[in-house]
């Protein structure tokens, strides 16, 4: 009679039997030299019971006397109230005291448990019952021994007969029944020893079949189904019953409330679209990896899972058996059907593996104890090719297909140990994970959550081949570093322990201690000369605003002559938003020249649709020049509106830049101009636009400041990585903050690049933990007072090289400004050479370039406009021209406006100036324009007129 294990088998004996001690469990032949035999006692649940006073005798049925007798004083149960005497314990699990192999006799024999000191037994002493508690009387396909049988056992008991299922090498004569000194409290299974017996109610009515047998059993690639469409992945059986037979591969009965089965290599089909592996959702049974398991339940779907369900029969046909081989996963999957076609197995990676979030699922390292790998680390679309582009569509792509998350095996929230980047001493402060670290080794099962495929590892091995570097990267020729670091919302209170929680930032002062401990511990590793921070507390610069009290903590540790101060700009507020950028420098190493000047609507350079700096939605930004070694250049301090929330523009966001694109760059260009303008009052052309620009490397913003002359220093041929970035999000690295250069200040730079200190690290290592007032509940110790995830940025560090001897380029000069053209007629021609309002103090060749131009209209290199007035044209107008003179160094702009004066036109001008078919400035002929430079095609156009009035 085939027994299984069930849940109301578990029940009975930990919830029904005595709390006397009785024998449980006896395996009395087993294959080879039974080294695997166990006696097995059991306190009833109790656990921890002493076994003082106790003895085990066993008695040989040949002679009805005792042949070994074991004192069981000393000794205690385990505590699920569990003993077990073994031949081996190489051999046998739990086991509690050894007593060498092949010594229970394969019967007819008796075990017996006495409540008796050892001494009254010792060899050959004949069968009793005195002193008495329980005993097994069994047998191995032998005739019942009535001298045992009558002196041990109740009335009309029986004798066990453990090969009955004709296996006794692997099952055991197991209780199932607390009736005391009976062997029909006996079941025959596969041995368990110290763990609950495989019993049922009804051992007569197994739904499930024999182990082996085919009949009625269904195999798991049918249970999973074929799969073509990752999205469209139920199973065909879905809430229906059926019996399994499989391979246990991996455990998570305490982690994720179940185990794991896969078909052997034998039983499994021939089709690659369909899994072999399936996940059951049951804790109600003790088992290991290797075990061959026949169970019934039900095909059920959760979170995108195909699971089994509602176990009601489980037995274990065999032990230690040969897992099925791995299959070889090579990211990127040609599509996620691929990986939903492997939901459930065993899998072993064949490359290098690449850690490329810690965010995961959206909850994260900290939060589930989950990473994220690829095979290569992934960037913004629109940071490495145009927005729109079909390059940019395809990156964006190819993430989707090489993102698996590996888990840390605990499906519970807050892990208490974080096993990354090792099993032994997990993750720490000073033991991080980070993305761009390697996972030599990894293998596991694949699992399925939502819209996540993830791994529930087996074996793992993580290198730190992206390691914590304690300073940025500088060229040794640099004698002047420029850095600028967002330092996300740094806000003190009212600058005297006082006035937390504030409106952002750290919500307890414990926690605003850490959080400047650790930009203090970045500034000062940084070592910069000039600094410009954003996201700083904008409230002033006052002895107890934010701004002056981070100057005084980085200076309690910068050397004499190396202090800091902070550039005052002269207002009580820089602007009205709560954060503000702000502008360090060492007064001793270098000092401040010209006025400074902040740029915000107030001041904006303006267009058709008004001011293209718009300070309602960008901070406002600090501009400062400053002189070191005799060479003057001017600093840009940036922080433009976010990509978060929306502005409300047309089609925003569909070309991949996220919101308010179009806010961003009319604010580049707007600064563009201003910039142009040498606000400062110096007339040096070396500039350095720098700061959190929220926008990505092939961004509108910033292409506008490329056309303007600027060169992105992360990307040239100076900078530190080939590959930068300063942020992640969503698993993609970017670079939203920058450092660009005019060509007169570029030729200085000597090297550029971000610090990788916070984009690659987990939140978790931030300054906010359990200890100091985190918002939300979690297990988080981590903070450590050092430049680690000081910020979600990096910072940028950009050395310069500026000695004494440095000549500065002067650059193009605007003679005078641009007058106004107004185009008086349909179809007239424009050909202006604008070169006799530019010059170059050196007498340097110039060449010009423009942006704004209408459809059509041109400017040659050497100054000449050309265009004509096409209906298209005058469907545009109003519109605004820069156009900028260049020395190859440095370059001068001025804007010119292109009206519309055709009779009748919204923007139709006074009388007086609609005589010409163009005119320039106020009816003269400025920018060069002559009578003789202007031909209106008026005949062709009065001729086409009447024509389509007589038709």
């Amino acid at each position: 009679m085939r027994t299984f294990l069930s849940a109301l088998g578990i029940s009975l004996l930990t919830h029904t039997c005595q709390a006397e001690l009785l024998i449980n469990e006896v395996d009395a032949d087993t294959s080879g030299t039974d080294s695997a035999e166990f006696i097995e006692l059991y306190d009833g649940g109790s656990g921890f019971s002493s076994l003082n006073g106790y003895t085990l005798v066993l008695f040989n049925g040949s002679s009805d006397t005792s042949y070994l007798t074991l004192d069981l004083s000393g000794f205690s149960t385990d505590a699920k109230g569990y003993f077990v005497v073994c031949g081996s314990s190489a051999n046998v699990t739990r086991c509690g005291v050894e007593i060498g192999d092949n010594i229970l006799q394969n019967g007819a024999d008796a075990v017996a448990l006495y409540a008796a000191p050892a001494a009254d037994f010792p060899n050959g002493t004949a069968v009793t019952a005195n002193q008495l508690l329980d005993a097994l009387v069994y047998g191995t396909s032998d005739g019942d021994d009535a001298g045992l049988l009558d002196v041990l056992l109740l009335a009309d008991s029986v004798q066990v007969d453990e090969a009955q299922h004709g296996d006794k090498d692997t099952q055991s004569s197991q209780r199932c029944d607390t009736t005391v000194r009976s062997g029909d409290a006996f079941q025959i299974a596969v041995a368990t020893p110290g763990a609950a017996n495989r019993c049922s109610d009804d051992s007569e009515t197994l739904v499930s079949g024999r182990c082996g047998d085919s009949a009625g059993v269904t195999r798991i690639s049918a249970v999973q189904g074929a799969i073509d469409d990752a999205n469209n992945d139920a199973s065909p059986l879905n809430n229906t019953r059926v019996v399994v037979e499989a391979v246990v591969t991996l455990d998570a009965r305490s982690g994720y409330g179940g185990f794991w089965i896969q078909e052997e290599d034998a039983d499994a089909d021939s089709d690659a679209s369909s899994s072999e592996g399936v996940f059951v959702k049951s804790s109600d049974y003790d088992l290991s990896a290797g075990d061959t398991v026949r169970l019934v339940a039900s095909v059920t779907e959760s979170a995108g899972v195909t699971q089994l369900d509602e176990v009601s029969e489980l037995m274990v046909c065999s032990q230690g058996a040969t897992l099925p081989l791995a299959i070889k996963l090579v990211l990127p999957v040609a599509d996620l059907s691929s990986l939903e076609a492997l939901e459930g197995m065993r899998i072993q990676n064949q490359q290098g593996l690449v850690v490329s979030d810690l965010y995961g699922a959206g909850y994260g390292l900290g939060n589930y104890g989950q990473v994220v790998v690829s095979s290569e680390l992934h960037f913004q679309p629109t940071d490495v090719a145009l927005p729109g582009s079909a390059e940019a569509a395809t990156l964006a792509q190819r993430y989707a297909r090489d993102r698996l998350l590996v888990d840390d095996g605990v499906k519970a929230y807050y892990p208490t140990f974080i096993p990354f980047p090792d099993v032994t001493t997990g993750y720490s402060a000073d033991n991080p994970v980070r993305i761009g670290d390697t996972f030599t080794t990894l293998s596991g099962v694949i699992h399925h959550f939502n819209n996540d495929f993830m791994l529930i590892p087996g074996k793992y091995a993580i290198a730190a081949s992206h390691a914590r570097t304690t300073a940025p990267a500088v060229s040794d020729a640099a004698n002047l570093r420029i850095a600028t670091m967002n330092v996300l919302n740094y806000f003190n209170g009212d600058g005297q322990g006082g006035g937390f929680p504030t409106s952002r930032g750290a919500s307890t002062y414990s926690a605003f201690q850490m959080q400047s401990n650790k930009i203090v511990a970045a500034l000062d590793a940084m070592d910069a000369d000039v600094v410009g921070l954003m996201e700083i507390e904008n409230d002033g610069y006052g002895e107890n605003s934010a701004i002056h009290q981070l100057v005084d903590a980085v200076n309690a540790l910068q050397a004499s002559g190396d202090e800091y101060a902070f550039v005052d700009p002269g207002t009580t507020l820089t602007g009205t938003d709560a954060i503000a950028v702000g502008l360090l420098y060492r007064p001793e190493r270098i000092r401040l020249s010209g006025t400074t000047r902040v740029l915000s609507s107030a001041n904006s350079p303006r267009d058709g649709q008004g001011v293209l700096f718009d300070d309602s939605k960008n901070r406002p930004s600090i501009i400062q020049s400053f002189e070191f070694n005799d060479f003057v250049f001017t600093v840009s301090v940036n922080h433009l509106k976010s990509k978060g929330s929306s502005c409300g523009e047309i089609n925003e966001g569909a070309e991949g830049q996220g919101n308010c694109n179009r806010v961003r760059t009319r604010a580049a260009t707007g600064l563009l101009q201003y910039l142009q303008t040498r606000p400062t009052g110096v007339a040096s052309t070396a500039v350095l636009v720098m700061g959190d620009l929220n926008a990505y490397s092939q961004e509108d913003p910033l292409q506008a400041l490329l056309a303007g002359g600027y060169s992105n220093l992360q990307h040239s041929d100076i900078a530190t990585e080939e590959a930068p970035y300063t942020y992640s999000y969503s698993g993609l690295l970017g670079s939203l903050d920058h450092a660009l250069a005019t060509a007169t200040l570029a030729s200085h730079v000597v090297s550029a690049g971000a610090w990788h200190i916070n984009s690659v690290e987990d939140s978790l290592m931030d300054y906010e933990t359990e200890a100091n007032g985190q918002s939300y509940s979690s297990v988080d110790n981590y903070a450590n007072a050092d430049p680690y995830r000081s910020s979600d940025h990096d910072p940028l560090v950009i050395g310069l090289r500026l000695d004494a001897s440095v000549q500065q380029n002067q650059p193009p000069v605007l003679v005078s400004a641009l007058a106004d053209i107004r185009i008086a007629r349909a179809g007239a021609t424009v050909s202006l050479d604008l070169a006799t309002q530019f010059s170059d103090p050196e007498g340097d060749v110039l060449d010009f370039v423009a942006s704004g131009l209408p459809v059509g209209w041109a400017l040659s290199a050497s100054g000449v406009l050309t265009g004509s007035a096409t209906a298209t044209v005058l469907a545009e107008l109003p519109v605004t021209i820069v156009v900028t003179a260049r020395d190859g160094e440095g370059s001068v702009a001025a804007p010119l406006r292109v009206l519309n004066g055709v009779a009748g036109s919204v923007d139709e001008p006074d009388e007086a100036d609609a005589g010409d078919s163009v005119t320039a400035g106020d009816g003269t002929s400025g920018n060069g324009a002559s009578g003789g430079a202007i031909n209106g095609l008026l005949l062709l156009a009065g001729l086409l007129l009447l024509w389509r009035r007589r038709i």
